[in-house]
């Protein structure tokens, strides 16, 4: 006869109705019971997640001396009222499940590097408070790199015993319950006092004096007849990893082939061990065992022979494998004590055989790609192995440390990747790039890309600079200044191209290599210049050519020397000259000669005379005079002019054209000059974030304007950040001249409009009040849109028409009428009074007031705050693509540069 069943809890006063559900090898039980209780009050909150065992007494059955135990955890309850045998009870229903509850209903991320299945099982298990114990025999595989990826604890490291052929089984207490890990069959016992069981038939009803088994069956079923995987491991391109392995329980092995890819491993002999795996999952769903029993020692996890079989070949020691469950007490209601009901329907597996958790566990995919941070140790601006790979924390990654532990080594796909050769872009630490996941594979990432962010910005500014393309680098702990780089810029009529080495540039041509320029070209060497060509070099200039050397120069033939001239040949130095003419006249001056021959000397006049001391005499050609050595070393000073900070070489102006006879024509102006101020850039930014009318910049977010911060003033500021293409048209000294000609400005203005034939006026008012010429006449055709505008053209004001040349007085909104009044009041009546009038507005207003770049126009450093034409930090920078445009229009305008020179 079964005792009771008894139930203990916290709660006091309840009574064992029913236990029912399954519990079976690599599942978490849950169960289902129901206690009986007279008081409906009980508090049920303070129940859930508290520990509940439920003892079967085993007294008196089989051999067994201790009882069997289910030890669980409340994770439900629900009370309902029922009258039985003439009694109103409380019925409470309480839902019972293992330690690995919470593990069922979390979701997380999370890495785990460098550690084998068996330890992250164990590290999360022991992290939920879940007893284990670890019987496993076999060697684990470290995995490189292991995500716990948007699923629960349980999926996670379900999937990983699937798939490790690691399973489990929960052995009970009185007060608790243990998870077991096994992987072989020698790691089971039966049950202590169940060791061997037998088979009878149990009355009907399943009330029985004796426990035994009651119901045996036994079934096949057809599996696939082979198992094949395979993988792939960059660092192994070419290896064989294919795995194949037969079932052999299979009725046509071979035949029926389920081929896994990937398969989850780089190393051969993991392949064939997770093939072997799949094959004994197999043949455990191949012969399958089911009954019913009474035994109370029939348990998931635990041997017991059988005795007495329907079958003598199915006498033998078997492994359960599952067991559900069906306890109940009728007494309560029928008043009969023998109205107990313990019943075990179970499945079992011959004790000899391995048993394989189904791998039915889903991998979690991921669904597009991610961004990500490159990291690496501190103090490391670069972090890579020889395959170019980095480290990167991603954005959901709670635990990462930011560091070189973050995350294994990710591969980052390049624009070309071959055998030696391709492109090579190492992301930086900090960097963030994009991340994708080869088959949606979480533990495999990969770098596809890279963006930029608010912290990591494009290198030159955007929409400004949208014509622009390139690749600008930055030296290993270098800042932005320090860089090589290669841009391009597409804007129509600006087209460049720009190449920086920081350093050192070394160029190979294994054969032949052309240089072609249309226009100007300049070349400067900041050091020494060696040039050697193995054969012959022939140099050609169409046009003339003049060479200055500051210091001495030796030309040393090895055989003959030639210099020849079409008209005439001169060597001079200080007084003294020597000159040779096409018609035949050699003339020779100055103030003192010694010809000494070391033998026989002769001169010799063929026809003609011999004169010598002839007073009176007239020399045949002059000598450049004393002062000669001092002029060619100003024309070698002008032609290197002090570099700006920042600036590659000292700018060389646009070339003149070649003159007739070799005379100074210098790379740079002589007219350049340099405005001197007693403070620094720094200083000068400061002075400019002080002022009341605070500088500001466009922010493209809003649409409007916003304060400028002190790294947007500097960059506006400091003269080194505009020194090259057209950013240097804003030094350019408009109170200089540019020597343009009456027949060029001409011809400049003739399809001008009203402007057209008053070339004159330009000259004469460019003169008259120090403007440069060039500058009025292309001002006043882009404001007038070169001359056909109606301020150009004429405006009838109070009966008399007036023309405004420069737009001066010109508002927003009615520009033509209010342009028109201060022409009206400052008497421009005629196309060359409002010409003359507006140079003169120009000169006075900023050009003749020291203000003569659009540089100072903006900044005024002489007095800053004082007299400043915008607030804008960009004005300037923004006024040089007109200013180009203007000087544009004269190819042969002398431009001179009036630079900021600060401390």
């Amino acid at each position: 006869m079964f005792s009771r069943i008894t139930v203990q809890l916290p709660a006091q006063g309840l009574l064992f109705r029913r236990l029912s559900g399954s519990e079976a090898l690599s599942q978490s039980f849950v169960l289902q019971a129901e206690l009986l209780s007279t008081d409906a009050r009980i508090d049920r909150k303070s129940l859930l997640g508290k520990p509940v065992t439920f003892t079967l007494p085993t007294d008196g059955l089989l051999s067994a001396v201790n009882p069997r135990y289910i030890n669980g955890k409340i994770t439900q309850i629900g009370v309902r009222s029922e009258e039985l045998g003439g009694v109103r009870y409380a019925v409470y229903g309480l839902t019972v499940e293992s330690d690995l509850w919470p593990m069922k209903r979390d979701r997380n991320l999370r890495i785990f590097q460098s550690q084998t299945v068996p330890q992250i099982v164990q590290t999360l298990l022991k992290e939920y408070g879940v007893n284990v114990e670890t019987r496993l025999a076999g060697s684990y595989r470290v995995w490189e790199y292991c995500v716990q990826y948007q699923e629960s604890s349980f999926d996670f490291i379900s999937r990983l015993m699937e798939l490790e052929g690691i399973y489990y089984f929960f052995r009970h207490e009185a007060d608790k319950h243990t998870l077991v890990l096994c992987d072989a069959p020698d790691q089971h016992q039966a049950f202590p006092g169940y060791e061997t069981i037998a088979y009878h038939v149990t009355p009907s009803g399943g009330s029985v004096t004796e426990e035994g088994v009651s119901q045996w069956a036994l079934s096949e079923s057809v599996t696939p007849g082979m198992y094949s995987t395979d993988d792939y491991d960059f660092r192994k391109p070419n290896a064989w990893m294919l795995q194949a392995r037969q079932n052999p329980v299979s009725p046509t092995p071979g035949s029926v082939d389920v081929y896994d890819w990937p398969g989850r491993f780089v190393e051969h002999g993991h392949g064939e061990y997770y093939a072997r795996i799949r094959q004994e999952v197999w043949q455990v769903e191949h012969h399958m065992v089911s009954g019913s029993g009474t035994a109370t020692g029939i348990a998931p996890g635990y041997t017991f022979s059988l005795l007495n079989a329907p079958h003598f070949s199915d006498n033998g020691k078997y492994l359960v494998t599952s067991a559900h469950y069906d306890f109940e007490e009728n007494s309560y209601a029928s008043g009969d004590v023998g109205a107990t009901r313990h019943n075990i329907d179970f499945t079992v597996l011959p004790a000899a055989v391995t048993y394989r958790a189904k791998p039915e566990t889903p991998w979690p995919k991921t669904h597009g790609p991610q961004t990500a941070k490159v990291v690496g140790p501190k103090g490391e601006s670069i972090w890579t192995d020889k395959y170019g790979r980095v480290k990167v924390k991603f954005h959901w990654d709670r635990l990462a440390k930011g560091d070189d532990t973050s995350s294994c080594w990710v591969r980052v796909s390049s624009a070309w990747a071959g055998q030696g050769f391709g492109g090579v872009q190492i992301p930086r630490v900090n960097d963030e790039v994009v991340v994708d996941f080869i088959n949606g594979d979480p533990d495999r990432p990969l770098i596809i890309g890279r963006v930029y962010n608010e912290a990591s910005m494009p290198p030159w500014a955007l929409p400004a600079a949208a014509t622009q393309m390139g690749f600008l680098s930055r030296s290993k702990d270098g800042t932005a200044d320090t860089a090589n780089a290669l841009r391009f810029e597409d804007k129509a009529g600006e087209e460049h191209l720009w190449i920086q080495a920081q350093k050192n540039m070394d160029t190979h041509v294994k054969n032949d290599s052309s240089h072609s320029v249309a226009n100007n070209h300049s070349h400067y060497a900041g050091g020494n210049e060696l040039y050697r060509v193995e054969t012959n070099r022939v140099h050609g200039v169409k046009g003339g050519e003049e060479r200055l050397t500051g210091q001495g120069k030796i030309d040393n033939v090895v055989e003959t020397y030639v210099l020849g001239s079409g008209t005439k040949l001169r060597l001079e130095c200080g007084e003294s000259a020597i000159e040779l003419n096409a018609n035949g006249h050699i003339n020779i001056v100055g103030k003192g000669f010694n010809l000494f021959v070391n033998g026989d000397g002769h001169i010799t006049t063929s026809g003609g005379k011999l004169n010598l001391n002839t007073s009176g005499a007239q020399p045949g050609t002059g000598a450049p005079g004393a002062g000669h050595k001092g002029n060619i070393n100003q024309a070698v000073v002008n032609l290197f002019p002090p570099k700006q900070k920042g600036q590659a070489a000292p700018a060389a102006p646009k070339a003149a054209a070649a003159p007739a006879k070799a005379t100074a024509a210098p790379l740079a102006n002589s007219g350049d000059k340099k405005s001197k101020y007693n403070y620094t850039v720094d200083e000068m930014v400061k002075k400019q974030k002080g002022l009341k009318a605070k500088p500001v910049k466009w922010d493209n977010a809003t649409k409007g304007f916003v304060p400028a911060t002190e790294e947007d003033i500097k960059k506006y500021v400091d003269p080194a950040n505009h020194m090259e293409g057209k950013d240097k048209y804003q030094f350019v000294d408009l109170s200089s001249s540019s020597g343009i000609s009456k027949d060029e400005m001409s011809n400049f203005l003739k399809d001008k409009g009203t402007l057209a034939g008053q070339e004159q006026t330009y000259l004469d008012a460019a003169k008259k009040y120090n403007v440069n010429e060039a500058y009025l006449a292309a001002h006043s055709a882009l404001e007038t849109g070169n001359g056909t505008s109606e301020l150009a053209k004429g405006v009838m004001v109070n009966g008399t028409k007036v023309y405004n040349m420069y737009g001066i007085g010109a508002l927003d909104g009615n520009a033509v009428q209010t342009g028109a009044n201060y022409a009206y009041k400052q008497g421009w009546t005629t196309p060359a009074k409002a010409i003359d009038g507006g140079a003169k507005w120009i000169s006075d207003k900023f050009v003749g007031s020291g203000q003569n770049t659009l540089y100072k126009m903006r900044w005024n450093p002489a007095s800053p705050g004082t007299h400043q034409y915008a607030t804008d930090v960009n004005w300037a920078t923004a006024q040089t693509t007109s200013m180009k445009k203007m000087f544009d229009s004269f190819p042969n305008a002398n431009l001179s540069y009036d630079v900021p020179e600060y401390n």
